[in-house]
């Protein structure tokens, strides 16, 4: 099953898999560290490896993607040893599996169905998994994934039946509306924490779905707005730092001013950068 595997043109041999599993088992039989982790201390590593994938393919960043991509399969192998220490598990059974679920999740390829595009390939996922899985078809949605991929994931399984809105306008008037609710929580005479926190999270939620209809990660949206902020405070820091002053001792409207120079400088370089982009036409759509 694993002799030969073409991805992209590329072909990847049986023997640089085989050779990257020697060095997995090699790793357990004989180094200390390796030797003694377990399913519960691997956990994190795996998560740790999929985030820095995952920020990789975010920034398109090639190098790190063929850096991040062998530490990925590496951890998935090396978890496969832990897990078959542990629990007895066959990664032969696990690649067995998979192969069997995507051959029967695609009926149009293995099968006789009939699609008309993506939106039915969905459906039909949606329809096997059912019929195959215990639970409603949000029962498997990791809970420890972030909240913001987990209610994108939520709203795009919900959307796949038809629980949804068509387009970003009537999503932009729920935001409105539970900013609406949390204003009037705010506004009470006696305060409720819990219904505070209850309409924010309802706005959160509602963000992420507006995110969702403009055919944007919520999660890297905010990454992207995270970086922007942490570049702009430092060019804050770097100013008054300049002067010898601390921003301890520096009146906001002083770091205000500063800033709005920092977000004019940014905003400059940003349109510089676009000007001299040749136009590419419409964006890709992206798959979930």
């Amino acid at each position: 099953m694993l002799a030969r595997l073409t991805l992209h043109r590329v072909r990847l041999h049986s023997g640089v898999f085989s050779e990257l599993m020697e060095v997995v088992r090699l790793l357990r039989r004989r180094c200390p560290w390796d030797r003694k982790q377990t399913l519960a201390s691997t956990r994190p590593l795996v998560l740790n490896e999929t985030y820095e994938l995952d920020e990789a393919v975010r920034m398109r960043d090639k190098a790190a993607i063929t850096e991040e991509l062998g530490d990925y399969f590496f951890m998935g192998l090396f978890l496969a040893e832990v897990a078959g220490k542990e629990l007895g598990l066959s990664l032969e059974d696990s690649l067995d599996g998979v192969v069997a679920k995507l051959k029967q999740r695609h009926p149009h390829i293995y099968g006789k169905a009939k699609v008309r595009g993506a939106a039915d390939v969905l459906a039909n996922w949606e329809k096997i998994k059912r019929k195959h899985k215990r639970g409603g078809m949000l029962a498997s949605v990791p809970v420890a994934l972030p909240a913001l991929r987990q209610a994108q994931l939520v709203q795009e399984r919900c959307g796949r039946v038809g629980f949804d809105w068509d387009k970003p306008e009537p999503v932009l008037d729920k935001v409105e509306e539970e900013i609406g609710e949390l204003r009037q929580e705010l506004a009470r005479h006696r305060k409720s924490r819990a219904r505070e926190k209850e309409e924010l999270g309802d706005l959160l939620f509602a963000l992420v779905n507006l995110a969702r209809h403009l055919d944007c990660d919520a999660e890297g949206t905010l990454k992207d707005a995270n970086a922007k902020f942490r570049s702009r405070f430092q060019c804050v820091e770097e100013h008054f730092a300049a002067r010898g002053r601390e921003l301890s001792q520096v009146s906001l409207d002083e770091m205000e001013a500063v800033w709005q120079q920092a977000k004019t400088a940014r905003s400059k370089v940003g349109t510089t950068k676009d000007k001299a982009r040749p136009k590419s036409g419409k964006a890709r759509s992206r798959r979930a």
